[in-house]
């Protein structure tokens, strides 16, 4: 029993676990969320609204609806950008920039606020989301964290894990661990922390106004969780189309079986079928308002398919919204890149003495298909001598031809693949020539 001295005291209680309540429900929504995104046995969050035999007759119906959407609004490092400075070993060290924003990206465009960490890590630079944490603000600015703690995770989350929960702590000048009982553990010595910085980047939607904590395209998540209780209804107003079968008077329910190929047979009764009457089409076109609605508030479009194939100018009118959304998500990230590099100077020249210069960030268009434009285009870089074979292919697949040389030694070898192939052809067509011309 806890015995509060003063009101005030009372207060502060209530207060606290006010917000820890509110703090463990949103990240409840989080998890459920990347559950979604990751398709990570969805079905128990409507499991819940099928309980009883209904599920002994047909299964959950569960789709992987999030991860789909967040992709295709998420354009911003879809295409790598350009990163350029002066010190060549710094893409070296940061090897894996590019895909990780790419995951980094999808991950705050369905969350909405989440937190960067820029560690050292295996002799690289590597990045971190961290998505469950505590921000500690500063007095003079409620929106500009000045220190972080997040839960450190467990190796298993298996429920027989007895390891204690420990916290990580990070400010501009310390660090370290605690466990669940307050007891600090040192990282370094005397708990200093190393860089001088706070190693921390917080990405917030474009549409924070004067809260911390934003979400992001949460309605995914929620609308693919309406549709799998929509699409198991469905399958369940399937399995009824038969309709329900109802016995008046004195029969052993037990003995009566029902199926396709079985004929049932009443001494002291009689039995009759009531139809369900259920208007599948309108389910299906319901499941479909919804699937459009949420395109529709990401600013994406949905035909499904009916339109046919698209040139690249029709692509790009119908997904103006998305462009322009993109374009304001290119600059918040660009601020972002410029925060993470003054954290990268920090942390090379602690831990390599690497002092690196500006860099510049140049950001890829986004390109819709348009075949007969780019062969146009191609055909009259190749008539004005602007461009050849090989310019082509480095083009179209710069992975397998990151230059000239590779190119070159490419149609070289396809050149002498093709002789090889045609010598032999001719080499055939003249004996059988010769047979021909051997006397029967």
């Amino acid at each position: 029993m806890i015995v509060y001295s003063t009101a005030s005291d009372i207060i502060d209680e209530s207060i606290r676990k006010l917000k820890w309540e509110n703090q463990e429900k949103l990240m409840e929504v989080r998890d459920e969320a990347l559950d979604y995104y990751t398709y990570n046995n969805t079905a128990k969050y409507i499991d819940q609204y099928f309980s009883g035999t209904l599920q002994q007759e047909i299964p959950i119906y569960n789709v992987n609806l999030t991860k789909k959407l967040v992709n295709r609004i998420s354009l911003v490092y879809k295409n790598p950008p350009i990163r350029s400075i002066e010190n060549d070993k710094y893409h070296e060290l940061t090897s894996d920039k590019d895909w990780k924003f790419k995951n980094l990206e999808r991950i705050h465009n369905l969350l909405g606020t989440i937190a960067v960490q820029v560690c050292w890590e295996d002799d690289h630079i590597k990045y971190n989301p961290i998505l469950h944490f505590c921000p500690i603000m500063d007095p003079y600015n409620p929106l500009k964290p000045i220190a972080i703690t997040y839960p450190l995770n467990k190796s298993t989350g298996d429920w027989r894990n007895t390891e204690d929960d420990l916290y990580v702590y990070w400010s501009e000048t310390e660090h370290y661990m605690f466990d669940s009982h307050g007891k600090i553990i040192q990282v370094n010595e005397d708990n200093v922390n190393p860089y001088g910085v706070l190693p921390f980047v917080f990405i917030q939607p474009t549409h924070m106004v004067d809260e911390f904590w934003n979400e992001g395209a949460m309605d995914i998540a929620l609308g693919n969780k309406q549709i799998d209780v929509a699409m198991t209804m469905l399958q369940h107003h399937i399995r009824t189309a038969g309709g329900q079968f109802v016995i008046e008077g004195r029969v052993d329910a037990n003995n009566i079986q029902l199926g396709l190929n079985k004929v049932v047979v009443v001494d002291e009764g009689s039995m009759s079928n009531i139809s369900s009457n259920t208007d599948v089409t309108s389910i299906k076109e319901g499941i479909e308002f919804q699937l459009k609605t949420i395109a529709f508030n990401n600013n994406l479009n949905f035909d499904f398919g009916l339109s046919g194939s698209k040139s690249g100018v029709a692509l790009k009118i119908e997904n103006l919204d998305l462009i322009e959304a993109r374009e304001d998500e290119v600059e918040k990230w660009r601020r972002a890149e410029k925060e993470i590099f003054a954290i990268e100077k920090q942390v090379l020249a602690t831990e390599l003495n690497i002092q690196l210069s500006d860099m510049t960030v140049d950001y890829a268009e986004v390109e819709f298909p348009d075949y007969d434009r780019e062969r146009e285009e191609w055909d009259w870089k190749f008539k004005h001598g602007l461009a050849d074979r090989y310019d082509y292919l480095i083009a179209n697949d710069p992975d397998k031809f990151p230059d000239r040389q590779a190119a070159i030694d490419f149609l070289e070898d396809r050149k002498i693949e093709t002789d090889s192939v045609n010598n032999i052809f001719k080499l055939n067509r003249n004996n059988g020539e010769n047979t021909n011309d051997i006397p029967k």
